[in-house]
């Protein structure tokens, strides 16, 4: 079995951690180290990290004085990476079991695959959780494939938080952007699917858990913030690395009218909800990148995001499902989960 570094950012996630690192230690990898690194935590983070270390020598603290930031930990990790592969996990997330040893066993098998992803699966926060039996399935996706989808979702549908990568690719793409700082994970997919092939697994390689704690619960309410930072992800991916692409053109158009087509779903909701001027805001937005929107209104989000008419239909009726309209409990988003699943930044 290759060598692993599963590298743990943490900012008072004291409560959550302990749960975070043995999710990996139970992975039954035997070459394996967890680093976690501890961006001035002012709870007992580092007490349990060090408690932990000491129970097991595959876990090491790394303790900074002064909380740098979350990306600074990111890029950490990446420069004291030095196994085969490599993991960026958030100290409140979990693995999934065996999605460990299954990510390196077919990575292990398709020497083109760059890295491994999954479908996403949120926890709300609760001390009891069982976990759900997960589809051992997977497929290889060509990198420009990857990429192209990810136009057209916004990348929404996939977890980001549990990705595993070869070492030499990580180290070869480079650092997070901190110019990124909600949604850098994705646009590292990105550069990294430029390098070959994505195996994309069918369950859950990670578990989000879903708390008030995360700094961006209430960043993210806003959803035209949502879609200007993601939107922001692929200007910075086409105008780099993605620039060379054959279809670099086409392709960031795509996802500028998918930005765009959620904007206008977004206004027509918060309009209809009787919120006029964010409504009014969220069209502008749409019209800077969409202009013919203002003409045509775009119906074929309706078909390419599942669920999404029902939704819509449920909302102008006025129905409510379990004291929320549809969607809401995600942040009132009638449009579908795929448009509004966005990466979670904690610290």
């Amino acid at each position: 079995m290759p060598s692993i570094d599963v590298m743990i950012p943490c900012y008072n996630a004291g409560r959550f951690l302990a749960q975070c690192i043995r999710s990996v230690l139970s992975q039954n990898i035997d070459d394996l180290r967890i680093v976690v690194i501890d961006n001035a935590s002012t709870d007992d983070s580092v007490e349990v990290a060090r408690r932990l270390a000491a129970e097991d020598s595959r876990v090491e603290v790394v303790c900074h004085a002064k909380n740098l930031g979350p990306v600074a930990s990111y890029n950490e990790g990446v420069d004291i990476a030095r196994a085969d592969y490599f993991m960026l996990l958030c100290a409140d997330d979990l693995l999934t079991a065996g999605s460990l040893r299954r990510a390196v066993e077919v990575l292990e098998s398709n020497p083109k695959a760059v890295f491994t992803i999954g479908p996403k699966l949120d926890m709300i926060d609760g001390e009891n959780f069982v976990e759900p039996s997960h589809a051992d399935g997977w497929r290889v996706t060509e990198g420009v494939r990857f990429i192209e989808d990810c136009c057209r979702h916004l990348g929404s549908a996939i977890a980001l938080g549990a990705v595993l990568v070869r070492t030499p690719a990580q180290k070869a793409v480079g650092h997070y952007r901190a110019s990124l700082p909600h949604a850098n994970d994705l646009e590292m997919a990105l550069r990294l699917a430029q390098l070959g092939q994505v195996v994309e697994f069918e369950g859950a390689l990670g578990i989000n858990r879903l708390h008030a704690a995360q700094i961006t619960a209430v960043y993210f309410a806003d959803k035209l913030t949502q879609l200007k930072q993601r939107l922001a992800v692929f200007d910075s991916f086409f105008s780099q690395e993605g620039a060379a692409m054959p279809e670099a053109r086409r392709l960031h158009r795509i996802a500028i009218h998918r930005v765009g087509d959620i904007a206008y779903w977004q206004a027509v909701l918060n309009l209809f909800r009787g919120k006029t001027s964010y409504g009014v805001e969220l069209l502008r937005y749409c019209f800077s990148l969409t202009p013919a929107s203002r003409l045509f209104p775009p119906l074929g989000h309706f078909y390419r995001s599942k669920g999404s008419f029902k939704r819509a239909l449920l909302v102008i009726s006025g129905r409510k499902l379990g004291g929320h309209y549809p969607g809401e409990s995600r942040g009132g988003d009638i449009l579908g989960k795929q448009d509004v699943a966005f990466p979670r930044t904690r610290q």
